[in-house]
């Protein structure tokens, strides 16, 4: 490292034609100039510069070293360059991490439009229900819902949402309509499982002025949210279901809502960047689509019926 120092050094010297010039240009003395090619030259063992009190000039090794300097010069700045448009321009590839039933149900709609906007940025999805190791997996950006275990994560919030205890139009036909909450004992009840603990979803309810936990028996338990969601729309039991995955299925008539009571906590959804600065293009493009898109969703709220 100590050696590409001095080589620069030179090499603005010789471009220069003088320590003064090339001092102004590396923010150093002209003494400190000096000195760094007096240290180049003892440790190769060849004077590079002919030196007068006003003027400088290449010894013949000087201008072979010199001429092998400037293309490895123009090599570096050439990989500088790219590095600097790729950062600076809508191209190359965003590694985007999210939780499979967010991307099936808010992301995997957006991308089309964005890929039309953006057809030099190519996005690899990485599906995952647990937050990643976001430098283990390359992670440029992030969508995860519920609390963010690590704070070194720029996090901006996207939206919310609760959940809804619904079941199908066919199940309620066939086994009725729960009119309390210890009417569910005799119903089917499709469970989730929670994608960090592995424990089984809790599930909540107004009594009077107090808040009634309710761990029911499953006959359906599930580890993920998208495999809870077809169980339930399908016919399996009763379930609660995140409200942007039942909200739509509500107003088409294929859900029907349980009310007996039910609550749910919000759960906030966060888009997030591994760091703050220095991101390049093309990762804030897609992260200001993405939080943009999140945002405008009607389903991506707390919502009641």
């Amino acid at each position: 490292m100590d050696h590409l120092r001095l080589i620069v050094t030179f090499a603005r010297a010789a471009e220069a034609g003088s320590f003064s010039k090339a001092a102004r240009t590396l923010g150093v003395t002209p003494q400190a100039v000096s000195a760094q090619i007096r240290q180049l030259e003892q440790q190769v063992g060849v004077r590079l510069f002919y030196r007068t009190t006003r003027s400088i000039n290449l010894t013949e090794e000087g201008r072979a070293f010199h001429e092998r300097c400037r293309v490895g010069m123009e090599t570096i700045q050439g990989g500088l360059d790219v590095l600097r448009d790729r950062t600076e321009q809508m191209v190359g590839t965003v590694r985007l991490a999210l939780p499979y039933a967010i991307s099936y149900e808010l992301v995997a709609p957006l991308m089309g439009r964005f890929l039309d906007r953006y057809p030099q940025i190519r996005v690899d999805m990485l599906t995952l229900n647990q937050l990643p190791d976001v430098v283990e997996h390359g992670v440029d950006v992030g969508i995860i819902g519920g609390e963010l275990p690590s704070s070194s994560l720029v996090a901006r919030k996207a939206g919310a949402f609760n959940h809804v205890l619904c079941a199908s139009p066919a199940y309620l036909d066939e086994w009725g309509v729960p009119d309390h909450v210890d009417a569910l004992r005799g119903h089917r009840c499709v469970l989730l499982r929670h994608p960090r603990t592995g424990r089984l979803w809790p599930w909540t309810f107004q009594s009077g002025g107090d808040i009634v936990t309710l761990n029911p028996e499953g006959a359906l338990s599930v580890q993920d949210a998208e495999s809870q969601h077809r169980a339930v729309l399908h016919g399996a039991g009763i379930g609660q279901i995140a409200s942007y995955y039942a909200a739509p299925h509500i107003r088409a008539g294929r859900l029907r809502p349980v009310s007996i009571g039910y609550v749910s906590r919000q759960v906030d959804v966060h888009l997030y960047l591994p760091q703050r600065d220095h991101i390049p293009l093309r990762c804030r493009a897609l992260a200001d689509y993405l939080l943009a898109g999140l945002k405008r969703n009607p389903d991506l709220v707390p919502a009641t019926f």
